[in-house]
């Protein structure tokens, strides 16, 4: 520098003064690397203190006392859940509703509910923002009206007139009500130019008097709102604010439950766009909008599926590829009464079976070889696809307890007769040698020595090498099949090219859940949310087929063209996330990550290692994929906590929610 700056001296500036400068930002210079250099020392000094105490905390929380004491926490629990499991399936049903507050009014919800009222702007903060919004579509609301009691229709009514969005117009075709109704339309329509209605002099059926509204619709987007349930006022706001980036062909949003006395209980909060979700329930559920010109393409509602109508559209809505959005806000309130499938979705058998049609036409329409199953509850179904092909399959499984290997290749021992699987166990040396040979022996398994630290990742790489099936396995030595065809339910999703990995249904010994898909983002990494319970009234998908970010290497299944792909589980993740790292480097080239349910196996989790992830670990993986880990996982609902595995409300929405869900790796067509 100092030479620098004496070759561009001038006479006008003496030298003495430039060497002082010079002197004086060499000094500045100096100081800045020294402070750069103890700041380097001291983050180095706090990393290794975190590790040194995130490593006797771990060793605490992993004796002999705290593992005492953890265990009888955790049958409690489970015996009281087990306990409510049993008498929801009894005619002791009403006690189970006590043990299960949540199910009815929650004070928990309607706290958290004024906290998320706080947290928003003003109605006019969201009648201002919309009018610089450079899309500004009409949105036409559609109703149709039977026999309505006076003031739950009134209700409805007021709550479109109450929209901060002002381009909307609301429709209404009445399907033979009794004269009031007409009288009551009849003073809206006078006051309010934007709503127009039409009586019908017969009943014709909820589909038919939705099509016969729908005729008098003039908006580029359609949304449905049924005659005793409400909007909230900034439902159409967000709804329009979610196609600002480009439109749409259907949004959808979360919604909840008015009871009797009128108070919103019962949120149901729902994932981004899964398709494999939306072929087992109508998750898309209320509030739906659908562009005005994909439901002329299909035909809009057809009356053979009267009572599941909204779901047969959805099917037919999605058989080509769609734009599908969700917007993760709770804007319509659901009124639950006697005798509506709010209040009891087995109070209307009929709606059930609709649906199930409505589910075995798409399967037709789509050429799928599968048939529509009835779901375990009302409403839910399960599409049992046929596994058309015989491939060469190759379980590989990792181990070094012979007794844990024993079991579990006893376990496998139907599976592999029926499918003439190849085993192949990645033997890790650690002196049980003579013991781990004579089990791969009786049970005619290939092997492969390993004699390095452990590394789940590379270990299973080599287990590939060896491996000669076109599918693969990867097991670990610690579960066992609960269900005799849970291979048949994952096989018949690696028959699908757009599908990458699969994933079982994880148990523990009690039954409850310790997988059913994992969450990236929770738990300053990554989770299993609802392990240790068996359902869950806040996320209510956990026992349905649904695409996922990411499923336990436990038990997951590729084929090997796609494994090859992806160049294989990364030996730079040890023990920890290989798994998660390698589904979603299948999501980032497109494939999808499914979860099956169907697919139960028992699993005995860390019976030969420590639990728990290490810090560096997990600063990996946010090395790795922290653009991704910012993000709200799309198949996550970002009002739930991510702090634990638990399911329950968050204190506000998690960041990085802007407009409708957005995802790095899950696009919005379908």
């Amino acid at each position: 520098m100092r030479l620098r700056l004496e070759a561009k001296n001038t006479p006008s500036v003496p030298a003495a003064e430039i060497a002082e400068i010079v002197g004086l930002l060499e000094e500045v210079l100096d100081q800045m690397d020294a402070e750069v250099q103890k700041t380097t020392r001291q983050l180095q000094r706090y990393y290794s203190e975190q590790s040194r105490l995130e490593e006797r905390l771990a060793r605490l929380e992993n004796s002999i006392l705290f593992r005492y004491l953890r265990s009888i926490g955790s049958n409690f629990r489970t015996s009281k859940l087990k306990l409510g499991q049993k008498l929801l399936k009894s005619p002791l049903h009403p006690l189970y509703l006590k043990l299960a507050p949540s199910v009815q009014y929650d004070p928990a919800y309607d706290k958290w509910i004024r906290q998320q009222e706080t947290q928003n702007p003003s109605w006019e903060w969201h009648r201002e923002q919309a009018q610089h919004w450079p899309r500004q579509p009409l949105i036409s609301v559609v109703m149709a009206t039977c026999e309505p009691k006076p003031e739950w229709l009134e209700a409805a009514v007021k709550s479109v007139l109450a929209q901060s969005y002002p381009f909307w117009e609301l429709c209404i075709y009445d399907d033979a009500s009794p004269d009031w109704v007409a009288e009551y339309l009849g003073r809206q329509c006078a006051e309010e130019p934007r709503i127009r209605y039409h009586l019908g002099p017969k009943r014709l059926g909820i589909a038919a008097a939705l099509n016969r509204a729908g005729e008098l619709a003039r908006g580029e987007y359609i949304g449905f709102l049924d005659h005793d349930d409400v909007l909230s006022p900034l439902a159409l706001h967000y709804v329009v604010e979610s196609i600002q980036d480009g439109p749409a062909d259907v949004i959808y949003t979360d919604e909840d439950h008015l009871d009797p006395a009128g108070r919103r209980t019962r949120p149901s909060f729902k994932p981004g766009w899964s398709p494999d979700l939306l072929t087992g329930c109508m998750y898309w559920g209320h509030l739906l909008v659908i562009a005005r010109h994909r439901l002329d393409e299909i035909g809009w509602f057809r009356s053979e599926y009267d009572g599941a109508q909204d779901y047969d559209v959805a099917l037919r809505v999605t058989d080509l590829p769609a734009v599908v959005r969700h917007v993760p806000r709770i804007l319509y309130h659901w009124r639950q009464h006697t005798g509506s499938t709010a209040a009891s979705p087995s109070a209307k058998r009929y709606t059930h079976d609709a649906g199930r049609r409505a589910l075995q036409d798409a399967i037709r329409r789509r050429r799928w070889d599968a048939e529509a199953a009835d779901g375990a509850i009302p409403n839910a179904y399960y599409v049992r696809r046929k596994v058309t092909a015989e491939p060469r399959i190759s379980l590989i499984l990792c181990s070094r307890n012979s007794k844990l290997l024993s079991n579990c290749l006893r376990s496998l021992d139907r599976t592999r007769q029926r499918y003439r699987c190849q085993t192949v166990v990645v033997h890790h040396l650690n002196g049980d040698d003579v013991g781990m040979a004579e089990v791969i022996r009786a049970f005619g398994c290939d092997t492969i020595s390993f004699s390095e630290e452990f590394n789940f990742a590379r270990m299973n790489n080599r287990g590939v090498a060896a491996a000669q099936g076109d599918v693969l396995f990867f097991l670990n030595d610690d579960v066992t099949p609960v269900t005799e065809d849970w291979m048949d339910h994952l096989l018949a999703h690696l028959q699908r090219p757009e599908v990458g990995v699969v994933g079982a249904k994880l148990v523990y010994r009690s039954g409850a859940i310790q997988h059913a898909g994992i969450v990236v983002g929770m738990m300053d990494g990554t989770g299993h949310p609802g392990r240790g319970i068996f359902q869950s009234d806040l996320w209510r998908w956990l026992d349905q087929t649904r695409n996922v970010s990411a499923v336990t290497g436990a038990c997951m299944g590729l084929r090997r063209q796609v494994f090859t792909e992806l160049g294989g589980f990364d030996p730079g993740f040890p023990v920890n996330y290989n798994d998660v790292d390698l589904c979603l480097r299948a999501r980032q080239v497109g494939y999808e990550v499914v979860f099956e349910p169907h697919a139960v196996l028992r699993h005995d989790e860390c019976q030969t290692r420590v639990p728990g992830t290490r810090l560096e670990e997990r600063e990996r993986l946010r090395q790795q994929w922290a653009e991704v880990l910012e993000r709200p996982d799309p198949y996550f609902n970002p009002h739930l906590s991510i702090d634990s595995e638990e399911i329950q409300l968050g204190s506000t929405i998690q960041s990085g929610v802007n407009r409708s869900e957005r995802s790095l790796l899950a696009g919005s067509a379908g």
